[in-house]
């Protein structure tokens, strides 16, 4: 039967409870959702894409297709910090697309292509035909190439009163001139900065190529000031200058782990039937993740390679990117289980009991359960953080919109469940299991030990778009610190639980948000997915059983 409920998991359910509370009173002021739905699925995208390429003269077949879904995160930055969410869902909606299905067609070994992009409301917002540098066609003159093109735009439903042309060039080629020209939408200007002039101002804009005498390109976008885009690249660049550090730092911890384990094997001191399991999990999850992430390796191809030389590079990245994931946890596992055996054994219980497959144990249904009050309490703190921090702080975070990676997969549940379960695992063993571990053993002191491996994993997140760039660190440096109590107090398997659970609701939620029926139910089912630990819990609660031993080495 389920463990007798102790005053600390009785405290922890309390903690969760309020968090919960939390989540439900500040979610929203916290963390606000991009006004916009997703009306289209990809095939409903690939259909009208190609419906219109048709119109245009595409002669399709015989070409390779493939699709994915794409979003212009500086755009929408750019459009909430100037006009707010509301007002920002309503552009991005109505005035410049924001999100988009990119759909190519395509053939190896050939420079022909061709390019169009369906907006979250089902309309094309922009295509192009790419074709050789020496393909024939007319050399129009600047006029007659500008009468091509608005007779397009008009075509388009646009009016041309509306329109200010801004720039057109030419460009002679060998057998034909190519045309490009851009107008920018009247009274459609955003002021960057009003207090200050010499910002700049954002515009919509369309523009049109003419290829020869036939219209070659289209597509409406943002024109954001030069200003902005400074700034913004500059807090990108300094993200991916924290991101790469902590990175740098977490190799450094594997190869330590790597010759911690080697050294400690010798001496007979390490498990590795756990460590392989754990490590094959991450690697073969890995596998499934990318092999149903196909269409955007496919719309990623260069056509100068062949295809089969493609397919045999893509073959052999998989599998040495799933070896390199499966030694990347193996080694942190082993060292890690190996250290902690010695100083926190009561972290260990359960750990390999779940790695031989005993999930139906009353212990494991007492970790799963203390797991969904950690991930109940540190969703509350994530959510009263940003709420605080937005308030009194100065931080901003953009408001998410529904739409993501992960509709770049065959199977979109898929997306967040992988990435849930593999993140779980993996961050869970390198900086809690051997992280903790390392530093409590190397400096004596709880203190640091929960602080140096929270601060490294933290700071590997800092290339998400919160402002200021620090301000991510300093809110997972803390939920580390709290995660490693967790593991001291509780055990590894609650972590793994509560990161699992965290995770496949906070990446699960894009799908439900998405305002289209069949995504809607993906996401349902991932966030389903994250009850499966407390329904195994509840099964394993009623059955009798004795807790699991410490492993010992072998």
């Amino acid at each position: 039967m389920m463990p007798k409920l102790s005053r600390s998991d009785a405290g922890l359910a309390a903690l969760g409870a309020v968090g919960l509370a939390v989540v439900f009173l500040l979610y929203e002021s916290a963390f606000p959702l991009a006004l916009v739905d997703l009306e289209v699925t990809r095939e409903e995208a690939i259909t009208n894409a190609t419906s219109f390429l048709e119109q245009q003269g595409a002669d399709l077949d015989g070409f390779r297709r493939a699709a994915i879904f794409s979003g212009d995160s500086e755009a929408l930055i750019f459009l909430q910090r100037t006009l707010g969410n509301e007002e920002a869902g309503r552009w991005a909606r109505q005035e410049v697309p924001v999100w988009q299905w990119d759909i190519r067609w395509f053939k190896p070994g050939q420079t022909e292509e061709w390019l169009a992009s369906v907006g979250v409301d089902g309309q094309v917002v922009a295509f192009r035909h790419v074709v050789e540098e020496a393909a024939e066609g007319a050399n129009l003159e600047e006029n007659a190439a500008r009468g091509l093109a608005e007779q397009f735009l008009s075509l388009r439903g646009w009016d041309l009163a509306t329109l200010d042309r801004v720039s057109a060039s030419a460009d002679r080629k060998d057998n034909r001139t190519d045309h490009v020209f851009a107008w920018q939408v009247r009274d459609r200007e955003i002021v960057w900065r009003p207090e200050d002039p010499e910002a700049g101002t954002g515009s919509a804009r369309v523009l049109v190529r003419v290829l020869g005498d036939r219209v070659g390109g289209y597509g409406r976008f943002l024109r954001i000031p030069q200003e902005f885009s400074r700034e913004f690249e500059h807090t990108q660049s300094t993200g991916a200058f924290l991101a790469v550090g902590s990175i740098v730092l977490t190799v450094l911890l594997a190869l330590v782990a790597m010759g911690v384990a080697i050294v400690r094997y010798r001496d007979g001191k390490v498990n590795w039937r756990v460590a392989i399991t754990y490590g094959a999990i991450v690697g073969l999850m890995f596998s499934l993740y990318t092999l149903t992430a196909w269409p955007e390796v496919q719309f990623r191809y260069q056509t100068q390679i062949g295809w089969g030389v493609f397919l045999g590079l893509m073959v052999l990245g998989l599998v040495l990117a799933t070896v390199f994931y499966t030694v990347f946890v193996l080694f942190p596992t082993a060292a890690g289980e190996s250290l902690a055996r010695e100083l926190f054994p009561e972290s260990l219980r359960g750990f390999a009991a779940v790695a031989r497959g005993k999930l139906f144990t009353p212990e494991f249904g007492a970790s799963a359960m203390r797991g969904y009050g950690v991930a109940a309490a540190l969703m509350g703190f994530f959510t009263g953080f940003y709420w605080f921090a937005q308030r009194y702080m100065g931080a901003w975070l953009p408001a998410e919109g529904p739409y993501s990676q992960i509709f770049n997969n065959v199977l979109p549940f898929l997306t967040p469940l992988t990435i849930s379960l593999v993140a779980a695992i993996s961050e869970e063993t390198i900086y809690r299991l051997f992280g903790i571990s390392l530093f409590k053993k190397l400096t004596r002191s709880t203190f640091l030990a929960l602080l140096i491996p929270a601060a490294i994993w933290a700071f590997g997140h800092s290339n998400y778009p919160v402002f200021p760039v620090y301000i991510r660190g300093i809110e997972l440096t803390i939920a580390g610190m709290l995660l490693g109590l967790v593991f001291l107090h509780y055990g590894l398997v609650t972590c793994i639980v509560a990161h699992y659970v965290i995770d496949a609701v906070a990446l699960g939620m894009p799908l439900v948000g998405s305002g289209n029926t069949s995504y809607m139910i993906s996401g349902l089912v991932v966030i389903g997915l994250a009850l499966l630990p407390g329904l195994i819990g509840l099964v394993a609660g009623r059955r009798p059983g004795s807790p699991e031993p410490i492993a010992a080495a072998g």
